[in-house]
């Protein structure tokens, strides 16, 4: 029996986390941003230094795109082979998971707290795109379950491993992999009035040699190579500065995170909530151990967050593994119809607003079937007052259509890659022409282009150019052209797929680059 469910885990993560990732290309902003970076390191033959449209990028560090690289050299230089293996760390998240209770609670409970971890929307949006933060999720995740596992068995091997994937998650984003499972493993053991006695036990001198021998080869070559710069750009402003900083483009209002968590933690949002309060009201936080230790994980990583002044959703994935133990826990012994009814509230609104979005946009419905089967498991759900099953596999369900039906249906009306592609044939066939960005800027574009350096310049440069007898080929949006004072032409014209703008290529050509006004 547990052989048989692990397989179902195996298979259905495969189904829905990793087999569909070739089906849609990347979205803007940060995902093309770590493609291309991968992609330029492998056109560079220099797997030390990130650079990102031909310049230095230093903003993580360079694990994520060796497993983007990994990818590329085995499937090629495309987006299912950037994906690859980071999705597969989602993979191994859902696994890492159940085999940790199958060890500490039992096969069924371990079973369907790893589906519900897999139904979670959020995991599911950044298991399936090459970003670092589900990597980051494992890495954190397996340092905090060895170093349960050493607290409980007194084992210095767990300790270690401990020690080991805080490196890798170092590695992966930074000082925090290390500063959040440690943060997180010293509440637990205050809690359990256990912190002194338990630092005395861990084994420092050889957990750190291990961490350091994970961590300083890349570290120590970075910084050899580029010094100061290195250590301003990554240490000082994408580690300090993001946690006591505001950083450009990234919210720092203290409610962020509670704006955004219901749509994070669906479909168990509301079940969420009285899990806390119910856990709380019986005291089973302080009888149940694997209970307490869950709560300390998500509301260590929530408050780690909520501490740092710059904000992004996707910082709380690494308390996901802890949200599905908590969930599981709650609906395994509650039937409370509350949380399921303000889930079938919310599952039908959003089933009618994007039924109707869909109709607005004159978009093919067929997209939208992926709305129906969660509507669907909620109403059984509710009808029959038991929520785990039917919440969790229905939700799944739907995110399967989303991944194999809604993507590949939208995907042709996507303007971006389509203009990438049409700015990278042209420069395959004119090496002569300059291509640029005019007050706009796409990493969706400059991934798909290829060619060189894409550039943002303003309106003076712009015109300057369009004068010239350069072939010059120049992006941006169409409200645009009125601030522009140059004859062109217009090559191609798209709308976008969510805004109301429309992408533009213009030119002091045409397509080939042999004409000139």
């Amino acid at each position: 029996m547990k052989s048989r469910r692990l397989w179902i885990l195996v298979l259905l993560s495969l189904i829905l986390l990793v087999l569909p990732n070739g089906l849609y290309t990347a979205f803007d902003k940060d995902e093309p941003k770590y493609l291309e970076a991968a992609r330029e390191m492998v056109v560079s033959g220099d797997y030390i230094t990130p650079y990102y449209n031909y310049e230095y990028r230093f903003d993580k560090p360079i694990l994520i795109y060796w497993i983007i690289v990994a990818g590329y050299k085995i499937f090629g230089v495309n987006e299912f082979g950037g994906r690859f293996f980071v999705s597969i760390f989602g993979v191994l998240t859902i696994l890492l998971l159940y085999l940790w209770l199958v060890r500490r609670k039992d096969e069924d409970f371990a079973f369907w707290s790893s589906l519900v971890l897999l139904s979670l929307l959020d995991f599911i949006i950044m298991s399936s795109v090459a970003m670092p933060d589900i990597v980051l999720t494992f890495f954190i995740s397996a340092s905090l379950v060895a170093f349960y596992e050493g607290y409980h068995q007194k084992s210095k091997k767990f300790y270690l491993l401990a020690f080991l994937f805080s490196g890798f998650a170092t590695l992966t984003k930074g000082p925090v992999g290390l500063v959040l499972p440690g943060f997180i493993a010293v509440v637990y053991l205050i809690f359990r009035r256990d912190l002194i006695k338990t630092l005395k036990e861990i084994p420092w001198f050889s957990g750190f040699l291990i961490y350091f021998a994970v961590v300083l080869p890349w570290y120590g070559a970075i910084f050899y190579k580029h010094g100061y710069e290195f250590f301003r750009d990554f240490i000082v402003f994408h580690n300090f500065h993001r946690f006591f900083g505001k950083v450009p483009g990234h919210p720092t209002e203290w409610w962020y995170y509670f704006a955004n968590y219901f749509w994070l933690y669906l479909p168990f949002s509301f079940f969420f909530l009285f899990a806390v309060y119910r856990a709380w009201k019986d005291k089973e936080i302080f009888t149940d151990d694997l209970l307490l230790f869950a709560f300390c994980w998500f509301f260590g990583v929530f408050l780690f967050f909520q501490i740092a002044h710059t904000k992004l959703a996707h910082y709380l994935l690494p308390s996901f593994p802890a949200f599905a133990v908590i969930v599981t826990w709650y609906l395994k012994k509650e039937r409370s119809l509350i949380p399921a009814l303000l889930t079938l509230f919310v599952f039908f609104v959003l089933f009618v607003a994007g039924v109707g979005f869909f109709v607005y946009k004159h978009w093919n419905l067929l997209g939208a079937v992926f709305l129906i089967p969660p509507l669907a498991g909620v109403i059984y759900a509710v009808w029959k007052r038991d929520y785990l099953k039917p919440i969790t596999t229905s939700f799944i369900l739907g995110m399967l259509f989303f991944k194999w039906v809604t993507l590949p249906v939208l995907q042709p009306l996507r303007a971006k890659p389509v203009i990438g592609e049409e700015l990278r044939q042209i420069a395959l066939k004119c090496k002569n022409c300059k291509f640029y960005f005019l007050n706009y800027e796409s990493p969706e574009i400059v991934y798909r282009f290829r060619s060189g350096q894409l550039k943002s310049i303003g309106f003076k440069e712009a015109e300057k150019l369009l004068r010239s007898n350069t072939p010059v080929y120049i992006v941006t949006r169409e409200n645009r052209l009125s601030r522009l004072h140059a004859p062109y032409r217009i090559i191609d014209k798209r709308k976008e797929l969510i805004t109301k703008h429309s992408l533009v290529i213009i030119s002091n050509a045409d397509r080939s680059g042999e004409w000139k006004k």
